[in-house]
């Protein structure tokens, strides 16, 4: 890891040199994930505006999110983080578009993905669903700090599942992402317009 740093001083070093770069191209920082290890490992996602029109593009990459893109974002932010000396072990950095099943980041990011499936796992058990620290449904409301899933809940023990929304506070959240949305392929013709989206593009070692 960094040399002292927390995670959260680290994610914010990140931030500082990601920025700049990353708007320089046009883009905005999406977020940002340290995953500590053997080697530390600093994924970047990097993504088109939200009021840039969006979608996906017909070259297999998010649209106005090249993999040239992300390999020269790559190189600027992780000569910034070698000179401003942010890591004292071995790291690896990572720039990528969020992808079909991207990562939330903050509760704001969620509101364009009303009606859509998100799939969501909390660090410690709901407060009003004992034992219970994953749900998979519709997003339903985004308000403040608070989101709302519908999912499936037994009344009570033994009974059927029934249609239920459930109120999350974000700083339950350990990991928010959204249910990506496959074209079916089992018709004749489909998906041979199918759009994807980028993978990982380049790399900084130390």
């Amino acid at each position: 890891m960094g040399k002292g740093l927390s995670p959260e001083q680290i994610v914010r070093r990140v931030r500082e040199a990601a920025e700049p770069v990353i708007a320089s191209f046009g883009l905005a920082l999406w977020g940002i994930e340290v995953v500590a290890g053997g080697r530390t490992v600093v994924r970047i996602y990097a993504d088109a505006p939200a009021d840039s029109g969006g979608g996906n593009g017909e070259d297999g990459v998010l649209e106005g999110v090249s993999v040239d893109q992300c390999a020269e974002i790559s190189r600027m932010v992780g000569l910034a983080l070698e000179v401003d000396e942010v890591f004292s072990d071995a790291w690896v950095l990572e720039v990528s578009s969020p992808g079909l099943d991207r990562l939330f980041f903050e509760p704001g990011q969620l509101t364009p993905y009303m009606g859509r499936e998100i799939d969501v796992t909390l660090t410690d058990p709901h407060p009003d669903i004992a034992g219970r620290r994953r749900f998979r449904g519709p997003l339903c409301g985004v308000s403040g700090d608070s989101f709302t899933v519908e999912v499936l809940l037994a009344p009570a023990e033994g009974e059927k599942p029934e249609p239920a929304q459930v109120s999350i506070r974000w700083n339950q959240v350990r990991k928010a992402r959204l249910i990506p949305i496959f074209p079916d392929t089992s018709k004749p013709g489909a998906g041979k317009n199918a759009k994807k989206a980028a993978g990982k593009g380049g790399g900084k070692k130390a």
